[in-house]
C-alpha cells in the first residue's frame, strides 16, 4: 500500500532490498531481514516508490540525520530514556540501541552465587530450634546471633535465590564474638529430608578470619538451598561481619598453558616468527587459518611441517574459521566440507603433524537484522554445530561465544551436546568482572564434562559516542510505526512529533573509548592480570585456560 505525500516532506519507506535504491546515505537505508528470510529496505526518500509502504514524516529529508529500525522487542524496553551509540559525534550514525525499561524477571530466576563478594548482604535469615533460644539480627550485610543454653538443636539458615559455583572453593567468614559454631550447608534433598553437609567449626572467640573449604561432593551445588550455623548448647553470642566465597587456586604446576589465534596463513607460513611470538608469551596452543581449496588443505606439507616443529616445541595447533554468515542454511554445507578437509589431512599425516582440533568463531547476532530474526538464526546455529560435529570424526570441536550467552540456554543445550567445548569472548578490563562473567560457563563446563577457555582482547577497538535521550513533546529523535515495524528517525534539530509518535529530546553524550574492553593501549597491564586470573579460574577443572586476542 502507497499513501499519498506533501510536497517537502520525507518519505520513510520499506521496499523489497532487490527494488531499493543503491548508494543511498548509510544513515538514510538500512536492511531488515524477516523471518521468513525476506530482506527490507528501509529508507529515507522524497518520494515514493511502486510496491512499497511507506508514510510522510512531517519534516524535508534533509531534516532527517538518521534512521534505525529496530525490533518491537527493543522499541518496548526504551521506556522514557533512550541510549544511541554509534561510531561518530558529527553525522552521527546509530550502530546500537538500548532503553531504561528492564524485562520482567522470570519466576524461576536462579542466579549464581556471586564470589568474592559479601554474601549476607543478599541473603535472608531465620532461627531454626524447637527451644527457641536463637535470637537473629541480619542488617547492612552483617549477622549478630545470640544463643541461650539448650540441650537441643538451634541456630540461623541463611538463604539466597543462587547456585552454588562448581569450583572449587572456600567460604571465608570474618566474625568476632563467643562459642564454637558448627557451619553447614544444604540443598533441596537435603532441606526435604532434614540433612546438610558440615563445613566446619567456627571458633569466635579465635582468629577473626576464618576459612572453611567447601567439600568436592555430598550435595547438589545447582540445587544449594542454603548455609547454616548452629549455636553452642552453652551461652554464645556472635557477630559475623562478611561471609564470602573464593576459589581456591589449583597448584602453578597445574595451571593450563595460553593460547592465541593466528587469523592470516601468511604469519604462521613465516614459522620462526610464530615461534617466536609462542615463546614471548608462553602460548601453548595456537588456532591458526588454514587455507582450504576445492576440498582440500592447499598446502598439507608446508602445514604438517608448522605443526611437527609446534609438537616439538610443546605447541598445540589447531585450525580456526570464522564467519558469521557461516549461519545461514545455504552456508552449511560449504562449512562441513572444510571440516572433512580438516579430518581427511589429520588421517593422511604421522600424529605429530595433526591438527589437535578445530575451532569456529561464527558471531551469527553480527547478521544484519539479527534482533528481528534471533530464534530463527539461533536455530540455524544449533543445526551448524551438529552438522560440524557429524563431520568432524572425532576431532575436538570447540566454539567461540560471547560472554552474554550464559542466558541462551538452548544454544548450551547444543553446545553441550556437540562441542568438546568454548572459547569466551570475556571482553573486559576489570579482574573482578572478567571472573564474573567467566564464572557461568566454567561451571557449565563441570556440569557436561567440557572444557572452556577464557579469551580477552588485547585488539584495538573504535571509540565510539553514546548519546542519552529522554521523553519529551519536542524533541530530536523519534520512535514512528512503519507498518507495524519501529523505526528511529534522527534529526538535525528538535521537532514536535508527528501523531501516533514518541518524542525524545538530546539530554547527554559521552565517549565511550575501549577501555573498558579492550587492553590494547595496555598490554602490559593485561600480562600482569594473567597469573591472577589463571590461579582464579584453576579452581574449576574444566578450565583449559586464557586466550589472547591480537596479543603483539
Amino acid at each position: 500500500m502507497t499513501s499519498s505525500h506533501a510536497a517537502g516532506t520525507a518519505v520513510l519507506q520499506s521496499c523489497p532490498a532487490t527494488q531499493a535504491e543503491q548508494g543511498a546515505h548509510p544513515g538514510l537505508s538500512s536492511e531488515v531481514t524477516q523471518a521468513d528470510g525476506t530482506r527490507m529496505r528501509i529508507s529515507v526518500d522524497a518520494a515514493a516508490r511502486p510496491g512499497c509502504r511507506s508514510i510522510t514524516l512531517p519534516v524535508a529529508p534533509e531534516a532527517i540525520a538518521a534512521i534505525h529500525p529496530v525490533s518491537p522487542s527493543t522499541a518496548a524496553g526504551i521506556g522514557d530514556t533512550v541510549l544511541l551509540q554509534g561510531p561518530r559525534k558529527e553525522d552521527f550514525l546509530i550502530g546500537s540501541v538500548s532503553g531504561t525499561v528492564a524485562a520482567p524477571p522470570r519466576r524461576d530466576a536462579i542466579t549464581p552465587m556471586p564470589l568474592r563478594e559479601n554474601l549476607l548482604a543478599g541473603m535472608s535469615a531465620r532461627a531454626f530450634g524447637i527451644e527457641e533460644r536463637v535470637r537473629v539480627q541480619l542488617a547492612d550485610g552483617k549477622l549478630r546471633v545470640q544463643c541461650t543454653p539448650g540441650s537441643r538443636p538451634a541456630g540461623v539458615i541463611l538463604s539466597a535465590p543462587w547456585t552454588m559455583t562448581q569450583a572449587q572453593a572456600e567460604l571465608q567468614l570474618t566474625a568476632a564474638g563467643s562459642g564454637r559454631y558448627e557451619v553447614q550447608v544444604q540443598d533441596a534433598a537435603g532441606a526435604a529430608s532434614g540433612s546438610a553437609v558440615s563445613l566446619g567449626h567456627l571458633d569466635a572467640a579465635g582468629a577473626r578470619d576464618q576459612r572453611l573449604p567447601l567439600p568436592r561432593g555430598g550435595f547438589d551445588r545447582t540445587r544449594w538451598r542454603s548455609f547454616s550455623i548452629a549455636c553452642p548448647m552453652e551461652k554464645s553470642e556472635l557477630v559475623m561481619e562478611d561471609m564470602r566465597l573464593s576459589p581456591r587456586a589449583a597448584p602453578a604446576t597445574a595451571v593450563p598453558g595460553r593460547s592465541a589465534w593466528i587469523w592470516r596463513a601468511s604469519d604462521w607460513q613465516q614459522s620462526e616468527q610464530a615461534f617466536a611470538h609462542a615463546e614471548r608469551h608462553g602460548l601453548h596452543t595456537l588456532f591458526i587459518a588454514v587455507p582450504v581449496k576445492e576440498g582440500a588443505i592447499t598446502d598439507a606439507a608446508q602445514l604438517a611441517a608448522f605443526i611437527r616443529e609446534a609438537s616439538r616445541r610443546g605447541i598445540a595447533v589447531w585450525s580456526v574459521d570464522g564467519d558469521p554468515h557461516m549461519v545461514l542454511p545455504e552456508e552449511h554445507a560449504a562449512a562441513v566440507q572444510r571440516v572433512r578437509a580438516y579430518a581427511a589431512y589429520n588421517r593422511s599425516v604421522e600424529p605429530e603433524a595433526r591438527l589437535r582440533g578445530l575451532q569456529f568463531d561464527v558471531e551469527h547476532y553480527l547478521v544484519a537484522g539479527y534482533e528481528f530474526i534471533a530464534p530463527a538464526l539461533d536455530r540455524h546455529y544449533a543445526a551448524l554445530v551438529e552438522a560440524l560435529h557429524g563431520a568432524a570424526g572425532g576431532l575436538p570441536l570447540e566454539f567461540v561465544v560471547p560472554f552474554w550467552w550464559s542466558d541462551k540456554d538452548e544454544l548450551l543445550k547444543a553446545l553441550a551436546r556437540h562441542a568438546s567445548g568454548l572459547t569466551v569472548m570475556d571482553y573486559r578490563t576489570d579482574p573482578e568482572q572478567i571472573l564474573r562473567l567467566g564464572t557461568p560457563f566454567l561451571d557449565w563446563a563441570a556440569l557436561h564434562g567440557k572444557r572452556v577457555r577464557i579469551a580477552l582482547e588485547a585488539g584495538p577497538i573504535d571509540a565510539e559516542w553514546q548519546r542519552r535521550y529522554v521523553k519529551a513533546s519536542r524533541g530530536e529523535l523519534w520512535l514512528v510505526k512503519l507498518d507495524q515495524l519501529p523505526v528511529l528517525v534522527l534529526l538535525r534539530q528538535a521537532q514536535d512529533a508527528p501523531a501516533g509518535a514518541q518524542s525524545f529530546r538530546f539530554a547527554s553524550e559521552r565517549l565511550i573509548d575501549g577501555s573498558a574492553t579492550t587492553f590494547h593501549r595496555d598490554p602490559a597491564r593485561m600480562l600482569s592480570l594473567l597469573p591472577g586470573l589463571e590461579a582464579d579460574f584453576s579452581a574449576w577443572a574444566g578450565f583449559e585456560g586464557m586466550a589472547l586476542h591480537e596479543l603483539k
